[in-house]
Order: structure tokens, then C-alpha cells, then sequence
């Protein structure tokens, strides 16, 4: 009975590893290459990949992933190939990756709860397999099996890992296929560099509350004469954030990476951020996204919108009255601008503007020649801003 133990918690150990390193590979590749992560029901991938916590000494966090869940496999496949070899030795090595990856797995995911507030599904898929490890290593004991029943399980641990590789390969591959539906690039218009054209034919635009359009021009276009602006008009990168003020993800993007933006390159770029409403979705959104237009109508938008986030998700109309009134704004012109239908038609035209593009969520950043993919995190914004700079 004992030995029946000690063989299924090995099995289990085995195929927990390779279910959390196909997690950890995964996002390893998304965090190398920026692709975009296919996050499920739980949306907060791409948060956590921009928080500081994707990255540890200079590394992203996944990596430590992988080799977490070589070294337990190594281990495993070493104490089967020679079973007499220093069992106890091996045991308590064991023991001592399964616990400190349960830790790293219990701490991170800590962070996501009660800092980011919000939790990646592969993250989550990465610390149920250390989690599994764990508890199975709890029944394993240092008893050799005999050269028989070790050599069985040998036979059974290739085979996993070698389904295990060609599984993965194909999740990953899949995972990570560009989707097939026509390209939304943006192509750049020359001597127009403040916009953007997407082919007509690419272009895709959901249903959104109708209102008169304020241009005539079927063309997306990076910023409009209403969209408000921080920095020099002659900077040489301009900076798009399509946002919503009720979208939990913006709020913590605008805490994590816009803001430290802003600070980081005041007076070098120009930002200017539009509304996304994802009506859809958050049924605040369109009224404080009019209260942001009128916030710009009197020139306070950019303090206006610092004050939503500081306090999101208290964004409701009132909320908004109430942060207008401490900034100090003409309340009768404010609540006048809310009810007044252009004030409407403006927001709905950065959302179209934003569909012409392509974009389908928040927040989206565009940097001068493109959309940004994905959420990258300070440091990789930087860069890309940096090489624009240069």
C-alpha cells in the first residue's frame, strides 16, 4: 500500500510540473514577445503582465516558472532512472522544490488578490500545478521501489513528457496564431503625421447609441480638435490612450504605467487621451466619459481625469459632478455640457475613431506610427518611446 502511494504521488508530481510548465512557457513567450495573451473569463492578464511584478531581477516572472518545473521533472526522472541512489537525498530535494514553489505560487498570486485585483488564468493554472506538487509531494517518501517498478515508472514519465511536449506545442502554437481576420496595421500617412489610416476594408465597427457625427470624414484619425492634449505641439511622439474611466484594468494601467509616463517625459511627449466607452460592459462609462468632455470643455480635463482614477470605481454621474465641484469648475456650464446631445456625439466619435482602428477594449495605446499590441508594462513602454525619441 505504501509503495501504491509513493508511485501515484510521483505521477501526479510529474503531471502537475508539465501542466504548470506549459503555463509558464506560455506566458513566457507572450512576455518576450508582447503577443497577445488569450486570457479567458478573468481578463487581468495583461494587468498583471504590466505591474512591476512581471519581472524579477531584471527577468520576466514566468522564466522562474519554467525552471522551477525543469528542475522538479529533472529530480523525478533522476530518483526513477536510479532508484538506490541516495534516496533520502533525493526526497528532501524534492520536498524542498515543492515547497518553495508553493510559496513563490501562494505569494504571486497574493499580489494579484489584494494588490492588482485582478488574476491571470495562466498565473492561476501555474500556481494550481505548484499547488499539486505540493500536496503530492506530502506522500512521497524516501523508498526505493525497486529496479522494476522504477523502471516502469521511468517508461511512464518519458511518455507523459513526450505527449506533454507535443500537447504544448500545439496549445502554444494555437494560442499564439495570429487570428484569421483581415489586418487592422495602421498605416501612416505621409506629411500627415497626427494621423492614421486603416484600410476601409479592415475596418470593423460594433454597434454603438447613434448620434449626429461631428465630421464628415470616414476616416479614423489619432486625435481630433477636441481631444485634449499634455506637452509641446511640436513633440516627436505623441502618445494615444484610448481608455474608460469604469474599466478596472485602465485604472490600475493609468496608476502603473500612464501616469509614471506622463511624469517620466513631461515636456518631451504629447498625450492625449479619448474615450473608449465600453458600454457594453460598464454601465457608468458613457456618463463619465461625457463628464470628462466637459471637464475639457473648460480646460481641467487632465487633473479631471487623474481624480477619476485616484477615486475609480466611484464614477458614477454624481461621483463626477462631485469631483467637478471640487476642482473648482462652473457647475452650471458643466451639468449643461452633460445634457447637451454634441457633447454625446463627441465621445461616441473617439469610440468610432478607436473602431477604425481596430480596437475592441481598454485601454489601447497608440505611439506615432501605431497601435501598441497588448498592455507592456513601463519598462517596455519606455523603450519604445525612447526609440522615437532618438
Amino acid at each position: 500500500m505504501e509503495h501504491v502511494k509513493i508511485i501515484w504521488s510521483r505521477r501526479v508530481m510529474t503531471w502537475a510540473a508539465l501542466v504548470g510548465l506549459f503555463a509558464a512557457s506560455y506566458l513566457s513567450y507572450t512576455y518576450i514577445s508582447g503577443a497577445e495573451l488569450v486570457c479567458g473569463p478573468l481578463h487581468g492578464c495583461d494587468i498583471v503582465r504590466a505591474s512591476k511584478w512581471s519581472s524579477m531581477f531584471g527577468l520576466p516572472t514566468p522564466f522562474f516558472g519554467v525552471a522551477f518545473y525543469l528542475m522538479v521533472l529533472a529530480v523525478l526522472v533522476a530518483r526513477a532512472y536510479a532508484p538506490d541512489y541516495k534516496t533520502k537525498l533525493a526526497r528532501w530535494l524534492t520536498a524542498l522544490l515543492a515547497c518553495a514553489g508553493f510559496a513563490e505560487s501562494l505569494f504571486l498570486t497574493s499580489i494579484q488578490r489584494f494588490v492588482l485585483h485582478s488574476f491571470c488564468a495562466w498565473c492561476l493554472l501555474s500556481a494550481a500545478a505548484a499547488m499539486g506538487i505540493f500536496l503530492a509531494m506530502l506522500w512521497d517518501r524516501g523508498m526505493v521501489l525497486g529496479k522494476d517498478r522504477a523502471l516502469a515508472e521511468l517508461k511512464i514519465m518519458f511518455m507523459s513528457i513526450a505527449a506533454a511536449l507535443v500537447g504544448g506545442a500545439l496549445g502554444i502554437y494555437g494560442l499564439t496564431r495570429p487570428a484569421s481576420r483581415p489586418s487592422v496595421a495602421p498605416v501612416m500617412q505621409q506629411r500627415q503625421p497626427d494621423k492614421i489610416l486603416v484600410p476601409e476594408s479592415s475596418s470593423s465597427t460594433p454597434e454603438v447609441p447613434s448620434a449626429q457625427a461631428t465630421t464628415t470624414s470616414a476616416e479614423p484619425w489619432l486625435t481630433r480638435p477636441w481631444t485634449p492634449f499634455e506637452g509641446p505641439a511640436g513633440a516627436k511622439v505623441t502618445l494615444v490612450e484610448f481608455f474608460d474611466f469604469e474599466c478596472p484594468g485602465c485604472g490600475l494601467y493609468h496608476k502603473l504605467v500612464i501616469k509614471p509616463l506622463r511624469d517620466k517625459y513631461r515636456g518631451r511627449i504629447r498625450f492625449a487621451p479619448r474615450n473608449f466607452p465600453l458600454v457594453e460592459l460598464h454601465k457608468n462609462a458613457m456618463d463619465a466619459a461625457i463628464a470628462g468632455a466637459c471637464a475639457n470643455q473648460q480646460n481641467r480635463f487632465f487633473e479631471f481625469y487623474d481624480l477619476m482614477y485616484a477615486n475609480q470605481p466611484k464614477v458614477t454621474r454624481a461621483d463626477a459632478e462631485g469631483y467637478a465641484q471640487s476642482l473648482g469648475l462652473d457647475m452650471d456650464k458643466f451639468k449643461a455640457c452633460e445634457s447637451d446631445p454634441a457633447t454625446l456625439a463627441l465621445v461616441l466619435k473617439d469610440r468610432q475613431d478607436g473602431q477604425g482602428f481596430g480596437i475592441t477594449g481598454t485601454p489601447t495605446v497608440v505611439i506615432n506610427d501605431g497601435l501598441v499590441d497588448g498592455t507592456p508594462n513601463l519598462e517596455t513602454m519606455s523603450q519604445l518611446i525612447d526609440e522615437r525619441l532618438n
